[in-house]
Formats: C-alpha cells, structure tokens, sequence
C-alpha cells in the first residue's frame, strides 16, 4: 500500500505536470484557431477587393465602349472637338473613381477630355499609347502608374487602339484612375490587423497598395512569392512566404480581375496574428499559474501534515473537500440562477417523468403570453401554449431525453394571447445532479424565419427578371435579320441597348415605375432640343406625365426603339429637314400615343412585315394588350399606339405580389 506521504509527493508533481500539459494543448490549440481565423479573413477580404475592382474596370470597359461608339457616330472626316470633350465630361461626372478619358491621335496630340488641358502638351511618350502604336492586335490595354500632365494626380490608364477606316492607327483612347482611390478602398475593406493591399499587372508592376511601401518601389520583382505562385495558379490562390517587399512574413491571397492581366492580393503579417496568440498566452498562463500556485500549496499543506500525522490529514483533507464542494455547489447554482434569470432566451427546468415544468424565467412568459402570477397558480401549461398539430414534436423530444438526458434541439410555435404564433426554437441540456430533470432553452426566430423569406422572395424575383431579360436577347438574337454582319451586330446591339436602358431605369425607382417622356428621351435624345447638333432632324415630345408600371416598361422600351430606328434608316430621322413628333393622352382609361414623320424620304409599305414590325405587334398587342395602327402615308410614316391604362400605368396596373410581399416583410 502506497504511503500517504508518497501519494503526496505525487500530487505535488502532477500539480506542475497537469497544468504545463493544458496550458500547452491551449497554446497549440489557439494558435492553429488564430491562424485559421487570419486566413478566413484574408480571403473574404480579397473576394470583397477582387469583387469591387472588377467592378469598376467594368465600368472603364463601358466608357470605352461608349466612347468609341460616339466617335463612329462623328461625320465621316470630322474630329473630335468640344462636343466630344462635353460628351466625355458628362460620362466622367458621376464616377468619383475616374480621374479623366481622353481622347488623342496618331501623332500624341490630345484633341478632346474631360477636362481642361495643354494642347500643347502630347502623350505621344506614354507607355500605352506606344503600346497601342506598337501592337494593333493588344485591345484593351492597363498602363503602369504615371503622373498625369493635366490632372497632376498619380494615375494609371485603361486604353483601346483607334483605327482610321483603312485600319491604320488613328490614335488613343484612355480612362484614367487614381490609385489612391484603390488604397481608400482596400483600407476600409481591410481588418483591423496589420495587412498589406495591393492591385498589380501580371508583370509585377504595382498600381495601388496599401499602405504604402518602401518609396520608389512600384514592382514587384521576379523574386515576389505571389508572381511565383501566379505562374503557377494564375486565376487566384493562396500561400505563406516572406514579402520581397519588406521581408514580412505574410499569409496572402490573390484573385486575377476578370480578363485583365490584373490582380488583387491581401496579405497579413503572420507576426500580428501571432501577437495575439501571445496575448492569449498571457492569460492562458496566468489561469494556469495560479491554478498550478493552488494545487502547490494545497499539495505542500497536505504533505506536511501527512508528515505531521496522517489521521489529522486525512480528517483535515475530508474537511477541506467537502467545503470545496459546497462552495463549487454554491457558485454553480448563483452562476445557474444570474443566467436563468436574463433575459437573453427563455428557460426553464423540466420533470421529464412528470412531464410538468417545475420553474420559468420571465422571458419564457413573455413569449407565450403569459404572467408570473398566472406561474404561480399553476395555470400555465406547456400544452394549451403549443398548436395541437405540434405536440408530437415535443411527445418525440420528451422520450430521446428519457433514454438519453437531453433532447435534439427542434423548432415549433407558440400560441399568443392575440391568435399568433411565435416561431422558436427549444434545445435542452441536463441538470447536474439531477437525474430526470432537464434545462429547456427557448430562443425566439420570428425575424430568423423573416428574413428566410425575404431572401427566398429576392432570389424568385431576381430568377424572373433575369429569366426576362435572357428570354428578350435570346429573341433578339434569334429573329434579327440583316445583310451583313456588321448590320445583324448593330441591330442586336440597338434592341439589346434599349433592353438595357429600360431596366437601368428601373432600377434607380426600385422597380416602381418609369416615367414615359424619361423612356422616350433615352432614345430619342440625339434629337431633342439642345442635344440636337445643327442640320440634323428635329424630335418634338408632347403630353402629361404618365408613370409606366414596371411590368411594361420592357415592351414599351422596344416598341419606341423600333420605331426609332425604323425612322432612323428610313424615315424623318434619317435627313436634315426630317420632323418626328411624338404626342400621348390620358383619358377614358386608355393612354394613346401618335408618332407622326413628316419631311423624310417618301414612305413605301413593306410588302411583308420584319422583325421590327413583329416586335412591335407582339409588344403592344400581346404583351401590353392594346391596339396598334400604322400608316404608311407617302408624306410620312403614323403609328398610333392604344394602351388600356390598367395594364401600363404605374397607378392602375396590378402590383407585383413578390415586390409588395418584399415591403412588406422589411
């Protein structure tokens, strides 16, 4: 038999031995959760910087697009001049993110911006207007970071090539961004650790970071472990190294931005993550310390007075367990009875062999209806609280806690007072100590289940507008004729276009409506008023403001775009002294609009109808359920439209039941 004073000598090295050993399993454990943490935040914060950058280099390729559009639209021979400076300034003044889109020819010279400038001053000495100069086939190009010379402001450029007619090189066209406004950007999107942002070309060269690195360094080198990981996985990845850059130990994450031989990379210094783990030590330490202290001087007492006499220890060692234990009793039952009490969820304590509740905190009342005094007299009942077609939920529950303690957590609903229900959830856990008794755990998920729905509700509304949309471009596709590619590309390009002004549309009215001369002036704009150039055909819109109901404006939007590009080809919008006039009335509950050409060429019927005239029937007679007119007048062409108000006005028209059950759940 082991002596007592030798079972102490026992105790007292397993005193140093146990905590040492937790205090490591802590220590390991938390620095493989802190790293595992950094990680995961690295990625979500490069998926947001990827996200946001795509994003706007999309937008730089649209301006693009517009810009090259307009400079075909110019007359054959004619150079860009102030009209197209004010055009780029209007498409420039919106984006706070763009820094200026210039507009240069083949000799450098700049000929229109979006801002003032030297004409003295040429670009001819840019990286991408050589580049461009050098290699016709590059398309869309992203430069290195310059200083622009009309700005002053640290810039890059995303540019295209402009041909002339014989495919010869006519110059450039450049949007310029700040890369500060990229650092902003990934400052704010980073966590609130130490971290290194930056967006560079797959060359290495550096267009933004953050926050800023060594001065002069604006390339990341052949030795750079995230080009080297590039070459390996070029669309995106992650890895551990050394930063070439200050010699940093980094986790990073890198996502190449959509076609662009660009790419996003976030990076945390492992070292900042370690710092705290370190400070997780710290107190991990202190616990284990005085735990360790404790179990010391407890051993060091018993020991010397197992010495002394082992019968007085023992007696003394009975003494000093049975206070411990009355005193862990004591402090579990007020750390059980101040959680019991919150009222952060609502509980209670359960006989399941009684199938009674012995005890509930206010919280649970609360939720059920219910009084404490109600409690008290015994008149609240867990089953008159449940719907009838629910008790099986918990009969099911009651009987797994039986055989094993506790129940699965399960979701049902509770009666009110006023005839509602409170969807929650009930978890259980059992009581120490006490054999057959359970703590219930009640949690509230009404704005849980809300947002479920609200969510489902979104992504049905955005599967069927997006369904929409997909089916009108698939039709444009199919059904567009036309004799040369370059005609079919322009056709589709028009009916698409005006399918995407319409939507755009809506979506600044949060698909509430569009008002009518708004949807006309998106496609008749290069013929109204101050927009008209001289020498070109005149648009006259009339009539009282009238809000399109979101279910029509898509028809109503490619209705007037084929008749505006019917009169475009062939009719008064095709020659200087042409006239279009557009009027529509309300009344008698029918909106009616009458286009009318005068002055254009002598009008011909078609002998047989062509997509436009398809579109143009199915949208008004089909979709919008009105009638439509057309007179194919030598002197000009008038179309009259009748549309019955309740099916194209905002007002009258019947409300989307998604969009209205949406308000309604926010």
């Amino acid at each position: 038999m082991v002596s007592a004073v030798r079972l102490h000598q026992a105790v007292l090295a397993a005193a140093l031995l146990v905590p040492a050993l937790v205090f490591g399993a802590a220590a390991w454990w938390n620095r493989a959760d802190v790293l595992r943490g950094g990680t995961d935040a690295v990625e979500r914060t490069t998926s947001v910087m990827h996200e946001h950058v795509a994003k706007v280099f999309e937008t730089a390729d649209l301006i693009l697009d517009r810009a090259e559009d307009h400079l075909r639209g110019l007359p054959p021979g004619a150079a860009p001049g102030p009209g197209t400076s004010e055009f780029l300034s209007q498409m420039k003044a919106p984006l706070d993110h763009i820094v200026s889109i210039w507009v240069s020819d083949a000799s450098g010279q700049v000929l229109a911006g979006s801002q003032a400038w030297d004409r003295s001053v040429s670009i001819a000495d840019r990286e991408f207007f050589r580049v461009h100069r050098d290699q016709p086939d590059l398309g869309t190009h992203v430069s290195g970071v310059f200083s622009g010379r009309a700005t002053t402001v640290a810039s890059f450029a995303i540019s295209r090539r402009r041909s002339d007619a014989a495919g010869g090189f006519a110059g450039v066209i450049h949007v310029s961004f700040s890369p500060a406004y990229f650092s902003g950007f990934f400052a704010e999107a980073a966590p609130p650790f130490a971290h290194s942002a930056g967006l560079f070309r797959a060359d290495g060269a550096i267009l933004a970071k953050e926050p800023g690195a060594a001065a002069g360094i604006d390339w990341l080198g052949p030795e750079s472990p995230v080009l080297r990981r590039i070459a390996q996985q070029p669309a995106r990845g992650q890895l551990e190294d050394v930063s070439s850059l200050d010699g940093q130990d980094r986790i990073y994450a890198y996502r190449k931005v959509g076609k662009w031989p660009v790419y996003v990379a976030f990076g945390t210094n492992t070292q900042s993550l370690l710092g705290r783990w370190r400070a997780n030590l710290v107190a991990f330490g202190v616990v284990a310390g005085a735990a360790a202290l404790t179990l010391l001087a407890v051993a060091w007492l018993a020991l010397r007075q197992a010495r002394a006499a082992e019968a007085a220890e023992a007696a003394l060692r009975r003494e000093a367990a049975a206070r411990a234990a009355a005193e862990a009793r004591q402090a579990a039952e007020a750390r059980f009875r101040a959680v019991f009490e919150s009222r952060a969820v609502g509980m209670s304590v359960f006989d399941l062999n009684a199938g009674t509740t012995l005890i509930a905190n206010d919280r649970l009342l609360e939720m059920t209806g219910s009084t404490r005094a109600l409690f008290a007299a015994g008149r609240w009942d867990w089953r008159k609280v449940t719907p009838p077609e629910q008790l099986r939920r918990d009969e099911v529950a009651v009987a797994q806690a039986l055989r094993q303690g506790w129940w699965d957590p399960y979701e049902k609903e509770y009666l009110l007072p006023d005839g509602g229900r409170l969807p929650v959830r009930i978890s259980s856990a059992p009581m120490p100590g006490e054999p057959g008794l359970v703590v219930v755990l009640v949690q509230d998920i009404s704005e849980q289940r809300a947002a479920e729905l609200r969510r489902d509700l979104l992504m049905r509304e955005v599967d069927h507008r997006a369904k929409n949309a997909l089916a009108t471009a698939r039709a444009a596709l199919r059904l567009t004729q036309a004799a040369t590619l370059e005609a079919f590309v322009r056709e589709v390009d028009g009916r698409i276009g005006a399918l995407a002004q319409a939507l755009l549309l809506l979506s600044t009215t949060q698909w509430t409506g569009v008002d009518l001369r708004m949807l006309v002036e998106g496609e008749l704009k290069p013929f109204l008023g101050q927009a008209r150039r001289p020498g070109e055909p005149t648009a006259v819109l009339s009539g009282p403001p009238a809000m399109i109901a979101a279910t029509a404006v898509q028809p109503l939007a490619m209705a007037v775009h084929e008749l505006a590009t019917n009169a475009t080809k062939y009719g008064a919008l095709s020659g200087r002294d042409g006239r279009l006039t557009l009027t529509w009335t309300t009344g008698g509950g029918r909106l009616r609009l009458v286009w009318q050409e005068r002055g254009g060429p002598p009008v011909v019927a078609p002998s047989v109808g062509g997509f436009g005239t398809r579109v143009l029937r199915a949208t008004v007679t089909h979709q919008l359920g009105g009638a439509l007119s057309l007179d194919w007048d030598p002197a000009g062409l008038t179309c009259m439209i009748d549309l019955p108000m309740s099916r194209v006005l905002a007002g009258d028209a019947p409300a989307d039941p998604v969009l209205s059950r949406i308000a309604e759940l926010s």
